[in-house]
């Protein structure tokens, strides 16, 4: 591990909790699923007005042309940091793991300095493509411990090919891990919509506590979590890995941390594959509406298909069915699960449930049996299965350093009241599912002081092609976010997977259209055709 003679904020270093490496294809499909839902459409940027308009190893080189934004300030630069030292990471001997030091703030590096972990699975074969760095999305997921169970994702050309290279993001498992004592059940239990019109959104106490938590325990790193300090990480992850350009492969929120880092740094991306396209320059107030119709379009689809399941369970009319439950679950919540888990369990918690079924197709047995249990008066399998989409791959929370990087993203926050008003006329047009984006996208940032470092205004010129990834039916990033992120890339085509789930490399990574037209530009920089559309 490389040293620092400033103050670091480390408090854990080491990656190689890789519990999931040796699951099964099935398994590991859920595991990265569920990671990868965790907050919804995970990311907030611009106003709330809608969207916004929009050398060697050693070097960081921004581009700061266009309006003058977070992304366009200037920061002092920096003596490159220290070669990687890699060791085999303890759990996993594919892997090898070690840190890079970066400043807490890049406009005054004097101050704290990180560690931030990463990991590198090298290449099977002769390589020579260079380092493919991961992001799983989240924000805040683990990219060391997702890195394995990607891997057993990705084609066997493309893991012949580079090293794979992913890293725990500032704030989150290895690095600097902010924790604030966020119960989780705290936050999936959280109502939806309120009893009456012009009430605050419901979980306004809950966020308010979170963010007054985070404030007094770490005054000093809960600014500091965002996407722009975090590209920039990544930059100092390229120099530690001696390179002067990285393939980047970018998930959910993902998509937004290599947008903005493709703003930041177009000389130092050779490709870029973002999929499950966010809509990047667009308000927290816009991505749950256009998440409201997505979301519900794909509940329904699944409820409609519930019959023809195993372990349905919902009778002849599951919609009907599903209905009545989170009528009783907004009448009167069920008891608290217990041991230990004093909170009842409520419409929030179906909810968080629910987007995590149409998110992740390999829970959707474990939805229907949770659906069933409710019926029958137990809440427990349903509070579990919300609060695991909550959970990092070690069984963390995901939680404050989520809502940490969405907050401090945007540059505005809805009031309690006017959130509170966005969910009920959500709810209106769409019943089943559509307020849960409120709380999802935005709900943590209503008490959140106001971002020093928003992320707007990304429009990317100067990079190579960047292929961008819609999944028709995604419920989590809905894929007019896709279209939206391609015209804000210059160069960029969008490849259509026509599906149901989040991610095309989740919902549908044996599709053969999508795989030969990934593989293809990853390996030789050939985009598919304009139009393209992966059945």
């Amino acid at each position: 591990m490389s040293s620092d003679p400033r103050s670091s904020l480390t408090r854990r270093t080491t990656p190689g909790r890789h519990s999931a490496s040796n699951l099964g294809r099935k398994a590991t499909l859920v595991a990265v699923g569920v990671l990868l839902v965790a907050t919804g459409s995970c990311s907030a940027t611009t106003t709330d007005t809608g969207r916004s308009s929009v050398g060697s190893p050693g070097g960081s080189e921004e581009t700061t042309a266009g309006p003058s934004t977070a992304l366009s300030a200037p920061v002092p630069k920096l003596a490159p940091p220290a070669p990687i030292t890699w060791a085999v990471c303890p759990t996993d001997d594919r892997l090898q793991c070690g840190t890079v030091q970066v400043p807490l703030d890049y406009h005054h590096p004097t101050g704290p300095w990180l560690a931030i972990a990463v990991t590198r699975m090298p290449a099977t074969g002769p390589g020579g493509r260079g380092t493919l760095v991961i992001n799983p999305g989240g924000p805040g997921e683990s990219g060391n411990l997702i890195l394995p169970v990607l891997a057993d994702i990705l084609s066997s050309d493309i893991r012949s090919s580079f090293d794979l290279v992913s890293f725990d993001p500032r704030g989150s498992a290895s690095s600097a891990p902010l924790d604030c004592g966020t119960d989780p059940a705290a936050i999936t239990s959280t109502v939806p919509v309120s009893a009456r019109p012009g009430e605050q959104l419901p979980g306004t106490p809950v966020f308010t506590s979170m963010s007054r938590s985070c404030l007094a325990r770490h005054p000093t790193e809960t600014p500091a979590i965002d996407t722009i300090n975090t590209a920039r990480d990544i930059d100092r992850i390229r120099q530690g890995l001696g390179r002067t350009a990285i393939s980047y492969y970018g998930l959910s929120y993902g998509t937004e941390l290599g947008a903005v880092y493709a703003k930041l740094f177009p000389t130092r991306v050779s490709t870029m594959v973002l999929d499950g396209a966010m809509d990047v320059n667009a308000s927290l107030s816009a991505q749950a509406t256009e998440q409201a119709p997505a979301a519900e379009a794909a509940l329904l689809h699944l409820l409609r298909r519930c019959p023809t399941a195993t372990r349905c369970g919902l009778g002849a009319d599951p919609v009907a069915s599903y209905t009545h439950l989170m009528t009783a679950l907004t009448a009167q919540p069920l008891p608290a699960p217990g041991s230990g888990d004093a909170l009842p369990v409520t419409v929030g918690d179906l909810d968080t449930a629910a987007l995590l079924a149409v998110s992740v197709p390999g829970t959707q047995g474990q939805f229907f049996d949770a659906l069933g249990a409710a019926a029958q008066g137990d809440g427990g399998p349903l509070r579990t299965m919300a609060v695991s989409s909550l959970a990092d791959g070690d069984g963390s929370s995901l939680v404050d350093a989520q809502w940490a990087t969405l907050c401090n993203d945007a540059a505005a926050h809805l009031s309690p009241q006017a959130a509170g008003q966005l969910a009920r006329r959500l709810a209106a047009s769409w019943p089943l599912l559509g307020a849960a984006g409120v709380n999802a996208d935005l709900g943590g940032c209503v008490a959140w002081p106001t971002a020093l470092q928003p992320v707007t205004g990304v429009t990317v010129t100067g990079v190579p092609p960047v292929l961008v990834i819609g999944t028709t039916g995604d419920p989590s990033t809905p894929y007019v976010g896709a279209t939206h992120l391609a015209a804000d890339i210059s160069r960029s085509t969008l490849l259509t997977w026509d599906g149901w789930g989040h991610t095309w490399l989740i919902s549908g990574p044996d599709n053969a259209c999508m795989q030969a037209d990934v593989s293809r530009y990853l390996l030789d920089g050939i985009t598919p055709p304009t139009g393209t559309v992966c059945h």
